[in-house]
């Protein structure tokens, strides 16, 4: 009995030793991430006693406990986050490639979501927008956001664009405007949830126009280049046990 005891603490031991080192070499101790200025709803939510929630921050926390990482958040305005990164102030954000000027200078993971830009109009607005070259006037956007594929609308100033500092403000902006503004540029599924959130949600729709569906993905500069393929086995693992659904449903 004792030699089967002493076996059995032997094998337990081995399989400790497994364990610990089956955590990957050269993965950080520490990941912060960029949950942007006041939050990005429902991506990132900064509550007012400090905790952070939302769809990215609740994945990337899976992950980082999964692999031991301490994961602490940071707000920084787009327009910065970028620089941030490269001078290693910030380890990781929410970007889709499509969103970067310079999307060389990075490493993306995987897809966490797919997601799109919207137009949304005042509800009293006749005006008709069914694809990109409807669009003219006055648009709002986000400070220090990137639309792509609204730059040959701006090259031929057949529209201006207003840059708003923050969603709900940019939105709430559209509803007391009325008419005056032919829209708001917004991320489809923020723009939803700050209007089911706003008193005057109603107000506000969702033109006609769809625009291309972009992959929305965690953004990291080169030197954490070797953690992105763990990153990915982790989000493939969440998506097949359905937990990266359950997530995102958590905020719909």
């Amino acid at each position: 009995m004792r030699y089967c005891v002493i076996a059995l603490l032997l094998f337990l031991g081995t399989q400790t030793a497994v364990g610990d080192d089956a955590r990957p070499a050269g993965l950080p101790e520490k990941l912060t991430f960029n949950v942007s200025t006041g939050g990005q709803p429902p991506f990132t939510i900064v509550h007012d006693d400090g905790r952070v929630s939302g769809i990215f921050w609740d994945v990337l926390s899976a992950i980082a406990e999964s692999y031991q990482v301490e994961l602490t958040s940071i707000e920084v305005p787009p327009k910065r986050t970028e620089s941030l990164l490269l001078s290693g102030h910030v380890d990781v954000t929410m970007r889709a490639r499509e969103w970067v000027d310079d999307p060389q200078a990075f490493v993306f993971s995987d897809p966490v979501m797919m997601t799109r830009d919207a137009i949304f109009v005042h509800r009293d607005s006749d005006r008709k927008i069914d694809a990109i070259e409807d669009l003219g006037g006055t648009l709002l956007g986000r400070l220090g956001f990137h639309y792509p594929w609204l730059a040959e609308r701006l090259q031929q100033e057949a529209v201006s664009l207003i840059p708003v500092q923050d969603q709900e403000s940019m939105l709430r902006r559209l509803y007391h405007g009325g008419t005056r503004f032919t829209g708001a540029i917004s991320n489809l599924h923020a723009g939803y949830w700050t209007l089911e959130n706003a008193a005057w949600g109603d107000s506000i729709r969702e033109a006609p126009i769809r625009l291309d569906e972009v992959g929305y993905r965690l953004m990291f500069p080169p030197r954490h280049q070797s953690l992105v393929p763990w990153i990915n086995q982790e989000l493939q693992r969440m998506k097949a046990s359905g937990e990266l659904d359950r997530i995102i449903r958590d905020y719909q």
